[in-house]
């Protein structure tokens, strides 16, 4: 990007998650929020938390593992492909949901849970993996409690941004969900054709 491109405000970080459709927040060597960011880090992580606490952007663990942020109009898309068409509880119901992602989800409710605190309090191995990839299928979100480098909050995209525009995309095959992200995520460009493919197919 150009100079006076560079992501300086909260404003800007949203722009280029829009522009961008999927942002890692932070890649040292390819496209992501910090290597368009015009400030120093510690600005770059607040920007972060009052974006995602906007609610105009969707962050998680969507790519290569690493958070990421998803713009609103590509966000149902990506859900219903990396579903299948399938909320958790009927992914649960066919016996498809292994045990710990299951106690998490369990735990998170309809609330939004403290990831620190949920971890300590279930103490089950492997909780960061399960929590991130909950995130990767789209069945959690993050948001931040206001605080001096808020605290993450586990929650579900429904509670945060309302069923119908996260299932809006259900009816659709998976070819044409791969096709809407293409068309809405130029920053799929940043990913080589190995990462593609995983990136563009179901999670479950």
């Amino acid at each position: 990007m150009q100079t006076e491109e560079k992501i300086t405000t909260l404003d800007g970080l949203i722009e280029a998650v829009e522009k961008y459709g999927m942002l890692m927040f932070w890649d040292e060597e390819r496209l992501s929020a910090w290597t368009l960011s015009g400030i120093n880090f510690n600005a770059m992580w607040s920007l972060r938390e009052q974006a995602v606490n906007s609610k105009r952007v969707i962050y998680g663990k969507y790519a290569l593992k690493k958070a990421t942020f998803v713009s609103k109009s590509a966000f149902p898309y990506l859900a219903a492909l990396r579903r299948d068409g399938y909320d958790f509880d009927s992914l649960s119901d066919e016996g498809r949901v292994p045990n710990r992602e299951a106690l998490v989800m369990n735990a998170v409710g309809n609330t939004r849970a403290p990831s620190y605190k949920l971890g300590q309090s279930l103490g089950i191995k492997g909780f960061d993996a399960a929590v991130t990839s909950l995130q990767y299928k789209t069945y959690l979100c993050l948001q931040f409690k206001k605080s001096y480098m808020g605290t993450a909050l586990l929650c579900r995209p429904e509670d945060e941004f309302g069923y119908d525009y996260v299932r809006s995309a259900y009816s659709l095959t998976q070819e044409q969900c791969v096709q809407k992200i293409k068309e809405l995520c130029p920053g799929l460009s940043a990913f080589n054709e190995a990462e593609l493919k995983k990136l563009l197919a179901p999670a479950v």
